[in-house]
């Protein structure tokens, strides 16, 4: 198997992914490319950064190319992030952060070495232009230090820290997985300190309130049945059996969530 690069966006399958895999094969013919999520909702920075999140770390070494970029064009640099076990390579939005984080963050480098780009750079289409060739490059032996020089000032972003409340916190929505089930910015480590499972939880969420057991997965409720467990990258998340909580409850990311123990 030759080196790993993955690939995240929001383009959707189809041409777009097809090209910058396309430059990513002229340079490293022997690349076992992963595709991770090409359905991140459009122009949604906190979803690809959390699909990242939940993914990068269980990869051996890699670079991972991310591309959801509604700067695309404008002064915003190109940026690889060096990670513990990793390259993260996109726009310096925040999208590459969390994931960074979670790894072991070391440094960011700017994007500035053009021999490393193809020769035609779109306004449009760096992704295909600026960041798959320059993942690929990383890949077959360019050092980092000739991308270009280390930035301090690079976009961060994080999922917020929870407030504590009396029996729980008021927090927010990170997003909403392909199952509908609504992540919170609560974490485990935070969770397991405050309630127990079994305990009942009231939650206040889009309007909506409601009493949800706090149990260990989805089966240990009744089909139909809305619940509190933690998600597999380590977050608490209301979620529906067998149904969407995110479509029922009108959960939008960055809604605001208050979860406590009941009476």
């Amino acid at each position: 198997m030759g080196a790993i690069l993955t690939l995240t966006s929001d383009f959707g399958p189809g041409e777009y992914v097809a090209a910058m895999k396309g430059v990513v094969l002229g340079i490293a013919p022997d690349a076992t490319i992963v595709d991770v999520d090409h359905n991140v909702r459009p122009q949604d920075v906190v979803h690809g950064a959390y699909v990242l999140y939940a993914a990068v770390p269980h990869f051996p070494f890699a670079a991972h190319v991310a591309v959801v970029d509604p700067g695309v064009g404008t002064p915003r640099r190109g940026i690889v992030v060096v990670a513990e076990g990793a390259f993260l390579v996109g726009p310096d939005n925040g999208l590459l952060l969390p994931a960074a984080q979670r790894l072991g963050l070391k440094e960011v480098r700017h994007i500035t070495n053009r021999a490393l780009m193809r020769e035609a750079v779109s306004d449009t289409f760096h992704g295909r232009d600026v960041f798959a060739p320059v993942a690929a490059h990383l890949l077959t032996g360019t050092k980092v230090k000739d991308v270009g020089p280390v930035v301090r000032d690079f976009a961060d972003l994080d999922f917020g820290t929870p407030s504590k409340t009396k029996g729980g916190f008021e927090a927010r929505v990170i997003t909403a997985d392909r199952f509908g089930n609504v992540i919170t910015n609560v974490p485990r480590s935070l969770g397991e300190k405050t309630w127990r499972l079994g305990d009942r939880l009231a939650v206040a969420l889009g309007g909506y309130e409601m009493t949800v057991a706090l149990v260990r997965t989805y089966g240990e409720v009744p089909a139909g049945e809305l619940l509190a467990t933690y998600s597999s990258s380590g977050f608490l998340e209301i979620a529906r059996r067998e149904g969407s909580a995110a479509k029922d409850l009108d959960a939008a990311p960055k809604a605001t969530v208050t979860v406590r123990k009941a009476p």
